[in-house]
């Protein structure tokens, strides 16, 4: 007996935590399998008629709905008048679905009788929407790749049999806690990523903060799982049990693979570089508190988000000049809520008082001046006069990186000034050299990358190292190396 308890224990302190997904991956199969259904929509034709459901293989749900009468032609023009686009009830031996208003994506319809309207929807599940409130919930997303953790500070996890060293992080979003970890089946060659709720959560809240959370790991590894989301109401009872499941169709997920870092090559760098004792100062991964404030900042702040995905679908366009284009918008964005939030740093003279001042003076001596200019060219320069405190483009655009204590080298500073031609649609080469400057694009848009990932990183604090993708250029496409192949914040 205390063999067996020594065993337990020493198997026990092999992982930090254990999931149960068996329930939640089966649960998932019975929802996409086809049943019939009596539906219930009060008021339109598509009430207590019979009703089929399927999981589609080009993503989102099929239904059928059969219909005995007749309808006049104006059914036919207009399929709202069915009922398509409203909340849809459906009932199976007792067992409730529904569909959300606005979910149809497709329609079409036979025209023999029974008439037969097929239609493919983004959102099906079981029970309503308001029975997933104040739950304990799982988010279930299958990937086409496994999922990453080596570059942030997971945790050892344990599922059916099998110990993931770096397979689960630890998160905290507006003051609840989740854990997003990751699965693969050997057998069927499946993968998940899973993010489960520590405490109970409203299911929009669920929603925001998860949504959060995905964005985050996806500018970490470069890769934002979307496609399908499979959230469920979880229920602990000597295993985890999935009681309930709602599906929605996302937009394809963002599979760049381009990583904010590498461990591994970061410390064979500094070995190169005879300066391992560095390693001593940093941790060679992102710590999960940092993930988690960068998961926060992002409910928190749209415009932040918004950056983000710009980032992550310039990684996935092979087009050079669009790359640099939405790297460029990206950069102007990050830069402008940083210098938003940051006024008065940003204004030449910071003491409003005194700025007040000079501003008058001027004024007055602009004033006896006046009968001197037209009144367009006099509305021009007061309209000057009134904004003399705001910073210039460039420096709204530079000042951040000094805000946020990141040093621009030349080449980084040169690549700043090449960004506002990509904003509008041209370069910094003449059109007819275009066909032999794309190594030089491509290097330039890799260094606008690095100067976005640099703010957000810094933005979210995080100090350590991070992947200089302008350096990693030259050293696979050019004969001579002049950055450094990572930046350390």
């Amino acid at each position: 007996m205390k063999e067996e308890v020594e065993k337990k224990v020493s198997i026990l302190s092999e992982y930090d935590f254990e999931k149960k997904v068996c329930s939640s991956i089966d649960a998932i199969k019975s929802l996409k399998k086809e049943k019939a259904y009596k539906t219930q929509l009060p008021g339109y034709p598509l009430d207590h008629v019979i009703a089929t459901s399927k999981k589609s293989d080009k993503g989102g749900f099929k239904l059928k709905f059969f219909l005995d009468d007749f309808f006049d032609v104006s059914y036919m023009q207009d399929f709202k008048k069915f009922g398509v686009n409203e909340k849809i009830l459906l009932n199976n031996d007792g067992k409730i679905c529904s569909i959300n208003a606005n979910s149809t994506s497709k329609i079409k319809a036979t025209i023999n009788k029974p008439l037969v309207i097929t239609i493919t929807v983004n959102n099906f599940q079981n029970l309503e929407n308001k029975t997933y409130d104040d739950q304990i919930l799982r988010l279930v997303i299958p990937t086409d790749v496994e999922p990453e953790f080596g570059v942030i500070s997971a945790k050892r996890l344990h599922i059916s049999g099998r110990t993931t060293y770096c397979g689960l992080l630890e998160v905290v979003v507006n003051e609840k806690s989740y854990h997003l970890f990751k699965h693969r089946n050997d057998d069927t060659k499946e993968n998940f990523l899973f993010i489960d709720s520590l405490e109970k959560n409203e299911f929009e809240e669920f929603k925001k903060n998860t949504s959060a959370i995905l964005l985050a790991y996806g500018f970490i590894i470069g890769n934002l799982f979307q496609d399908e989301y499979y959230y469920q109401i979880i229920r602990e009872d000597y295993t985890t049990i999935a009681e309930a499941t709602s599906y929605y169709k996302k937009d394809p997920s963002l599979l760049t693979h381009v990583a904010l870092f590498n461990p591994m090559e970061f410390r064979q760098y500094l070995i190169h570089l005879d300066q391992e004792k560095d390693l001593e100062k940093m941790s060679m991964q992102l710590d999960s508190n940092v993930f988690s404030n960068m998961c926060e900042l992002i409910t928190t702040n749209v415009t932040l988000a918004r950056s983000i995905k710009l980032i992550l679908e310039g990684n996935q366009t092979n087009l050079l000049l669009l790359r640099a284009g939405i790297y460029s918008i990206a950069l102007e964005t990050i830069t402008g809520f940083i210098a938003e939030e940051n006024k008065n740093k940003l204004k030449p003279v910071p003491e409003k008082e005194l700025s007040h001042k000079i501003i008058k003076k001027l004024k007055n001596t602009l004033g006896e001046y006046e009968s001197f200019i037209s009144v367009y060219g006099y509305q021009v320069l007061t309209s000057k006069i009134d904004n003399m405190n705001s910073p210039t483009n460039s420096k709204k655009l530079s000042k951040p990186f000094e805000i946020l204590n990141i040093k621009l080298t030349k080449s980084e500073l040169q690549v700043l000034n090449h960004r506002n031609k990509f904003l509008h649609g041209t370069s910094p080469f003449e059109e007819d050299e275009l066909k032999d400057k794309e190594n030089d694009i491509a290097y330039i848009s890799k260094k606008l990358l690095t100067l976005c990932n640099s703010l957000i990183l810094k933005y979210c604090g995080y100090s350590g190292h991070m992947k200089d993708y302008g350096g990693y250029h030259q050293y696979e496409w050019e004969e001579k190396v002049t950055e450094h192949l990572f930046k350390v914040l």
